[in-house]
């Protein structure tokens, strides 16, 4: 296969296997630089005075890292406490788990971070649960309140939220579950409904990713890429999406950005070996997407794609900010979006 090089100032593009391989002067910035294994799972979000927050899981507690220079430096990450605490619903056994969630600003400014607190006493007597916790910051990650429990439902605990929440009407969450369909959640109240999220196949997948549209439409990105535009009521499948998992990946390690002028960016790698971040942009509210449009960054940077790793937000008009890890840390890469336009090439 012949390869194409095109030269611009501090830039080099390469078009190998159909994507368009980057290799620019941006360079990660470790938010953990030390030898890592285990579910770290890294979230990030973005307060509203531009704070950027990342949560990950250290020693059975979440840890924080803050940054207030677009990610330039990162704070020394600090234990999030009410994590480390095992919640009343749950006896004390000698096997359990802290299984970090998601990160995510809700409509009023407040961070909120989830989590499970799992106990597995399995080989005594069959006793496993994963109760579903959360807690809010009001002061752009400093600090934290007690951990708040979300369910059971019908004696059963919700176990985990593997993408973000999602704000609803009326104060709500949707919550899109690792097990099961999405559920709405009321935080005053504590109710519990459930959100079916069925495509035109008549499936109902678990692993979704929901995000919403400029436009007030939906997207649901599972095994398959769902658009609604009538509050999720019903469905129609996306074709032509680049980012198709493989069987080893059950979608986790892929991530959807909504940016403010529409457009849609899918952020993803490939299994455990995966070589580089994954970039691809569609211009139409995702609509359609264009697979020889693929931005590869960091092409000999291993990332750990699994489980909510990479994960993407918008810093401003110019530049998104990427969060993944791998086997030697966590790191962010700022990358300006003009590096992500992609080009068909010849």
């Amino acid at each position: 296969m012949k390869r194409f090089f095109l030269r611009v100032p501090l830039l080099l593009l390469v078009m190998l296997s159909g994507s368009l391989v980057v290799q620019a002067e941006e360079q990660p910035v470790s938010i953990l630089a030390q030898r890592i294994k285990g579910h770290i799972h890294p979230s990030i979000c973005q307060a509203s005075d531009g704070t950027l927050i990342v949560v990950f899981k250290g020693d059975n507690v979440l840890l924080c890292s803050r940054s207030t220079d677009d990610g330039a430096t990162w704070s020394k990450p600090e234990p999030i406490p009410a994590s480390a605490k095992r919640p009343d619903v749950i006896r004390e056994v000698k096997k359990f788990e802290v299984y970090p969630g998601t990160t995510d600003t809700l409509p009023d400014g407040r961070i909120l971070v989830t989590w499970n607190y799992i106990a597995d006493d399995k080989a005594r007597d069959g006793y496993y649960e994963r109760a579903l916790l959360y807690v809010i910051s009001s002061d752009q990650g400093k600090t934290w309140s007690d951990q708040r429990l979300i369910g059971p439902v019908d004696g059963t605990h919700l176990g985990a939220v593997r993408h973000n929440v999602l704000p609803w009407s009326e104060g709500r969450w949707l919550l899109p579950l690792r097990t099961g369909p999405p559920r709405l959640y009321d935080h005053q109240t504590g109710a519990l409904t459930t959100f079916p999220l069925v495509g035109p196949d008549g499936v109902q997948h678990e692993f979704q990713q929901i995000v919403r549209l400029k436009d007030g439409g939906l997207l649901a990105m599972g095994p398959v890429l769902l658009h609604s535009n009538d509050e999720g009521k019903h469905w129609k499948q996306i074709t032509g999406f680049p980012a198709v998992p493989d069987q080893r990946d059950n979608a986790e390690g892929r991530y959807l950005t909504v940016l403010t002028d529409g457009r849609v960016l899918v952020t993803w790698g490939r299994g455990h070996q995966n070589r580089g971040l994954s970039y691809n942009l569609s211009q139409d509210d995702g609509q359609t997407w264009d697979a020889r449009r693929t931005v590869v960054l960091l092409p000999e940077t291993p990332v750990t794609a699994r489980y909510y790793s990479a994960r993407t937000i918008q810093l401003d008009d110019q530049h998104v900010g990427t969060v993944y890890m791998n086997r030697d840390g966590v790191h962010f890469l700022k990358v300006p979006l003009s590096r992500l336009q992609g080009s068909q090439g010849t």
